[in-house]
């Protein structure tokens, strides 16, 4: 017994947490069912690495910045089917055009599940092991507009992270300096990382949020060209659905 108190000790001092927490039980079970060293420790290895696993997972979902988080475990395929088939969805959830570099675009009407479905494929980005930046456009547009080292270290985990989300893209107008700052992150990662984005409006009504047709017309390329695009223009509202009011609808926002 005193040797599995100075084992757990080291262990400690190793910062190896996994095994420390099974120590007891991988050394009951390797005795009980007769197990050799090599099986004994292969056992307390793999309960570390499960531990890492799961302790990187919840640093990529605190870093990605969800706010309320969506799964695809609680998404109702049936609300909605119509606009969102769920053969679609579940390929989405795959992750195959992540692998592939491409864009990927979902605009329709508010309320509808467009931001359930972009935190949901974020969360299981997360899952898999991709870095991943939840951001509102307008929010993000706002903070990166502010000229100081706060908003150059932003941009660049903006352009750098594995897979970027914007939510509610084209919301308002921007001026001249938020669209050339835009147009930077796009073109960083164009080709390179791909940008996951939703919207009220199709992508042929965002040339109006921009003060330069030019630069307007270049962001829109490199977001829309080659991109994987689910355009509608109807579709049930889960606002109407779960009978909010006006006085909750704020609040509600951010979940659909």
């Amino acid at each position: 017994m005193e040797q599995m108190h100075q084992l757990n000790d080291k262990l400690k001092k190793l910062r190896i947490p996994g095994m420390m927490n099974n120590l007891e039980l991988r050394a009951k079970e390797a005795r009980d069912n007769n197990l050799g060293f090599v099986e004994f420790f292969s056992l307390l290895v793999h309960d570390e690495i499960l531990n890492r696993e799961a302790n990187n997972f919840e640093k990529r979902i605190k870093t990605a910045g969800f706010g309320i988080q969506k799964t695809f475990e609680d998404f109702d395929y049936n609300f909605n089917s119509e606009i969102f088939p769920a053969k679609t969805i579940r390929d989405l959830a795959t992750c195959r055009f992540i692998e592939n570099k491409q864009n990927l675009v979902i605009a329709g009407p508010p309320g509808i599940g467009k931001t359930h479905i972009i935190k949901a494929l974020g969360h299981e980005m997360c899952r898999r092991g991709y870095d991943v930046l939840f951001k509102k456009t307008n929010d993000l547009v706002k903070k990166l507009n502010d000229y100081s080292s706060k908003a150059d270290r932003l941009l660049k985990k903006c352009v750098n992270a594995d897979v970027l989300i914007l939510d509610d893209f084209a919301f308002r107008k921007i001026d001249q300096k938020e669209s050339e700052i835009l147009y930077t992150l796009v073109d960083e990662r164009l080709g390179r990382l791909p940008i996951l984005i939703t919207s009220n409006r199709p992508p042929q009504d965002w040339y109006g949020c921009f003060p330069d047709p030019v630069i307007g017309g270049a962001i829109l390329d490199r977001l829309v060209s080659g991109a994987i695009k689910i355009i509608v223009n109807r579709g049930m509202t889960y606002r109407k659905k779960n009978g909010f009011s006006l006085n909750n609808i704020v609040d509600e926002k951010d979940e659909n």
